[in-house]
């Protein structure tokens, strides 16, 4: 199939249904919505397993869960789990895979075509992000789920079948299923041999990357901003405004090719009665996401400030950037209280690191 466009690589989403990414207020009902839809299929879960499929929390801090929404209410109709850019959710998963589990429709939303929109979400994720072949494992009783796979271009992966411990003693014998996104490389696809570059916010290449974070980005919070008071819209204009004056230092990560493909800037911040340097505007390519490449900026911006002399650095994001939480807390950054101008928006989160 590879090279060859087939029903899959045409994205398409069924009527009425929008997809995004599961918002933190959300991980008890999309829970709730992943557990009814097994339950449906499987019939009785154990209490184990029963809570294993209600943890969202514990799946968005391993990879991406990505909700179907109604568009007219909101309800969640349907949900998949799946792997971070260049990373794997089981060993199912080859190096140059993007692999994806759970994959639940709601019963009283099946028809609508919700589970077909959330498989050809995972294959448009998988192909911008340069994966060669999307993978999953299915349960025997998932006919259902099967068909659509067929139907949509997976082929069964045999070599990669077996006797799986779904839970401690229960063993179930998973189906195996790929689709071919492009030729399997002849090695395992090397980790980019990016570098660093010191630059002004003004570059273009950065202007680009600020432009390409704020599209991935502020859909995820556009229901957050205020629509119908000027003046809260004036405040929250504000609060995210950067002065350029204000920036001491941006940072790009730039591939072999010369393309500019990660950003990462440091601020000299007034607030509440002190200074501090602020990382702001971090933001790799999900091409690149994976590779350590968003380490080796954080690394970088916090040398520049230990250069000049800061005891810390500072930083704000939000608590729907959950892959940006868990980076920052696997590097050693610790949560503080909100600190002005951002504490009039309660979803913030905050953190520092010593230097």
């Amino acid at each position: 199939m590879s090279g060859t466009e087939t029903s899959a690589d045409r994205p398409r989403v069924a009527p009425g249904v929008a997809i995004r990414l599961v918002r933190t207020e959300e991980y008890e009902e999309a829970g709730r919505v992943t557990a009814e839809a097994y339950r449906a299929s499987y019939g009785l879960l154990s209490a184990g397993y029963d809570a294993s499929l209600r943890d969202v929390a514990g799946r968005v801090g391993l990879g991406e869960v990505w909700v179907a929404v109604d568009d007219a209410d909101g309800a969640i109709l349907g949900s998949v789990w799946v792997a971070r850019p260049n990373r794997r959710l089981s060993d199912l998963a080859l190096p140059g895979e993007t692999d994806f589990r759970q994959l639940a429709v709601a019963p009283e939303a099946r028809g609508r075509g919700v589970g077909e929109a959330l498989t050809r979400h995972v294959v448009e994720l998988a192909r911008r992000r340069g994966s060669h072949r999307v993978v999953m494992n299915s349960g025997p009783q998932m006919t259902g789920a099967h068909a659509l796979y067929a139907k949509l271009g997976f082929r069964r992966l045999h070599e990669r079948e077996g006797a799986t411990e779904v839970e401690p003693g229960r063993f179930i014998e998973l189906l195996a299923f790929g689709y071919d996104l492009g030729p399997e490389p002849a090695v395992a696809p090397a980790v980019p041999a990016w570098t660093l570059e010191r630059t002004t916010w003004d570059d273009p290449r950065a202007v680009s990357l600020r432009a390409e974070m704020d599209e991935e980005v502020g859909p995820r919070y556009a229901d957050r901003w205020p629509d119908d008071d000027a003046e809260a819209a004036e405040r929250s204009r504000r609060s995210f405004s950067i002065d350029p004056d204000t920036i001491v230092a941006v940072v790009l990560v730039v591939a072999p090719s010369g393309e500019a493909v990660g950003h990462g800037a440091l601020r000299d911040l007034e607030h509440d009665g002190t200074r501090d340097l602020e990382v702001k505007r971090v933001f790799v390519r999900e091409s690149a996401r994976g590779t350590g490449a968003s380490r080796a900026l954080l690394a970088e911006l916090e040398r520049i400030g230990a250069e000049r002399g800061a005891p810390r650095v500072i930083l704000q994001t939000g608590d729907r950037q959950h892959d940006a939480v868990a980076l920052y807390e696997k590097l050693g950054y610790r949560p503080i209280p909100i600190y002005s101008p951002y504490r009039e928006h309660d979803f913030s989160r905050t953190f520092e690191k010593t230097l």
